[in-house]
């Protein structure tokens, strides 16, 4: 009898741990990282098909090489080559895929608050010994955003007639926050061969109800970037200048009402926010 009660217990144990095991949803050997913007930069390394816990809600992982072109350590090249990487980052509400390159653009990408970039693609090749897909690991380089250069930019004040500054490409708004003086975008656009510039236009003309409205849009310039890596950022805006606009020249010191629209010029889906001084 006590043989049959241990086989049985045994048999339970083995069960709890096969449901534990299904519930991990990053493998048990996954590494984790919390990005604090008391430092630079954190190097990463990915074997093929491993991933990583970004701040406890992003998993990125390395899905293998798309292509490489890398000139073999053991030759003579006219071209360094290129290496060309897949990876997915996946949160709860999203999954996004996107390509890295050791020599070629794009070599980094932006999500929400940190940035990643691709360091190295190991091993180096050697012309007589093929790599195979398993065999390829990445170093990457990950680092929050603040620490990339990104600064709230100071919003632009223009009359309602002059709109020769806005540059309307295409530019997907994922959510925005308003902190103070400071209005946050998340974003996400088509690109990653060449530096974009976004920015924030509030016409001088307002729209006096109680409270007063004021209508702000954004302008995106891809600067002519045909790539099509999907990238996503966070960018921030200054709204200083409005304010002490509003305060001396309408008089208003307690809040107004901000109507935002996209490059297209079509109003956010949610596009009011309170806005108090």
């Amino acid at each position: 009898m006590k043989i049959i009660y241990k086989i049985a217990f045994l048999f339970l144990g083995v069960i709890l741990l096969q449901c534990t095991e299904s519930h991990d949803p990053i493998g048990p050997d996954h590494q984790a990282l919390i990005l604090n913007k008391s430092f630079d930069s954190v190097t990463v390394h990915l074997d093929y098909g491993k991933d990583i816990l970004i701040n406890n809600y992003a998993i990125l992982k390395f899905e293998g090489v798309e292509s490489d072109s890398r000139c073999p350590i053991d030759a003579i090249c006219i071209w360094a080559g290129n290496g060309e990487v897949n990876m997915v980052i996946s949160t709860d509400r999203d999954k996004k895929r996107f390509k890295l390159n050791t020599l070629l653009e794009p070599r980094k990408f932006v999500f929400d608050d940190f940035v990643i970039e691709l360091k190295a693609l190991n091993p180096a090749p050697r012309s007589d010994r093929p790599i195979k897909p398993q065999d390829y690991s990445v170093d990457l380089i990950i680092k929050p955003a603040a620490n990339s250069g990104s600064t709230s930019i100071p919003v632009k004040l223009i009359e309602g007639n002059d709109t020769d500054f806005i540059k309307r490409d295409m530019l997907n708004v994922n959510s925005l926050a308003l902190l103070r003086d400071d209005l946050k975008f998340n974003v996400s656009y088509s690109g990653g061969c060449k530096d974009h510039t976004i920015d924030l236009y509030a016409f001088k003309g307002i729209q006096k109800s109680n409270p007063a409205q004021v209508t702000l849009i954004l302008s995106h310039n891809a600067n002519g970037d045909m790539c099509e890596a999907y990238l996503t950022k966070t960018v921030s805006f200054d709204l200083a200048v409005l304010k002490n606009y509003l305060k001396s020249t309408h008089g208003i010191s307690d809040k107004v009402l901000l109507i935002i629209h996209d490059p297209s010029g079509r109003p956010l889906r949610d596009p009011v926010i309170e806005y108090n001084f």
